[in-house]
């Protein structure tokens, strides 16, 4: 069986001959597997993150991968750099903005470049068009690089299954106001502004369904945060994020990719309406404040033909605890995968988990996730 018929039959809510694996990697992940940090990714030209992004690839055994955007060199040519002990000092050439950029990633402004102004990007209607770009051409997509990774991978190794992102019309509208606390306050204040600037986003993000579709991706990973119980109420998912969810969804659906929906936050009390959605899968994370975001409970809501992701514990990765991997695995899989659709999944992989950890995961969902009756290789 191929890897991506492997995870396709398990997407459809069926049993393939095993649980099939398609983990996330954050990019500092990602930089640890190449030798290198996550500042690298971040500078690096289009060649140089296709090569990081495949040798992480080829690090593990996987039947799918959600594959990062690309770029054609644009960070370089838009940024003056001045190499420092500890901290690149980096210069916006557009904005004159200075930042140190650490090797994490993070990026510290300069103080005096912190704008003292209190105001949102986006007080009324007539602003969202200063803020919210158009849609990009497919030339200018193309041009983008976006898609440069995906399209290396899937014509090099056409037997795996590759997911790009797409994102909630909620995490690039708070984004848009200026953060995530201006974006949430604009939310709670100005209802029917902040829905104006999600439906905006809507086009804007349909636009890279065809051009991923065709580079390879046979899935969108659909990233939802800010989304959760633990962020907005329930009522806001449903009356204001949710129909725009489901258009998008709707439309990557037409157009022949699967949905995987990755949810970070509480979901529990709004699943009822999620699974409402045109979607495929829940890709799940697991619980950071507090609440429980539990496969094996969520099945129970889903039923048996649904596809959900499971996880390692971060902290088990990182601390190479391999008895906790296996223990966490085989409860989700009792509990949530004996039926079929099920897959081996991750949080997303921090640069502090070990490789090893992540190979043993992976080995067990081999060892213990052969299905007796399924469709065979």
């Amino acid at each position: 069986m191929k890897e991506f018929e492997r995870a396709e039959i398990a997407l459809k809510g069926q049993k393939p001959d095993r649980v099939p694996v398609i983990p996330i990697y954050d990019a500092g992940y990602i930089m640890k597997i190449a030798g290198r940090n996550a500042r690298d990714f971040i500078s690096a030209s289009g060649q140089q993150r296709i090569g990081y992004i495949e040798k992480s690839f080829l690090r593990h055994k996987v039947d799918g991968l959600f594959v990062h955007p690309g770029c054609r060199d644009q960070w370089e040519k838009e940024h003056d750099i001045q190499k420092i002990d500890g901290y690149w000092l980096v210069t916006e050439k557009a904005t004159g903005k200075k930042f140190r950029l650490f090797p994490d990633g993070s990026k510290f402004y300069e103080r005096q470049e912190i704008s003292t102004d209190p105001d949102p990007a986006i007080t009324k209607s007539s602003d969202i068009d200063k803020v919210v770009k158009s849609c990009l051409s497919r030339k200018e997509i193309d041009d983008s690089g976006r898609f440069d990774p995906l399209r290396h991978l899937a014509n090099k190794y056409p037997d795996h299954h590759f997911s790009f992102q797409m994102a909630s019309p909620m995490v690039k509208a708070i984004n848009a106001c200026g953060g995530y606390e201006q974006g949430l306050l604009l939310m709670a204040e100005k209802r029917i502004l902040f829905s104006e600037i999600m439906e905006r986003y809507v086009p804007l993000e349909a636009s890279y369904i065809i051009p991923g579709r065709e580079a390879g991706g046979r899935s969108v990973w659909f990233t939802s945060y800010y989304t959760g119980a633990d962020t907005i109420s329930p009522r806001d998912y449903s009356e204001l994020v949710f129909p725009l969810e489901y258009e998008l969804c709707r439309q990557m659906k037409r157009n022949g990719l699967y949905v995987l929906y990755w949810f970070l936050g509480d979901l529990m009390p709004v699943l009822d309406k999620v699974l409402d959605l045109p979607i495929d899968a829940l890709v799940l994370e697991q619980g950071r404040k507090g609440y429980e975001m539990d496969p094996v409970a969520i099945r129970k809501k889903a039923g048996s033909s649904f596809c959900l992701f499971g996880y390692g514990y971060e902290k088990d990765y990182c601390t190479a605890n391999h008895k906790g991997l296996e223990q966490e695995f085989l409860r989700q899989l009792k509990g949530a995968g004996e039926e079929g659709a099920f897959v081996a999944g991750t949080p997303i992989m921090p640069p502090d988990a070990d490789p090893s950890a992540v190979d043993f995961y992976f080995e067990i969902a081999g060892k213990y996730g052969g299905y007796e009756d399924g469709y065979g290789s």
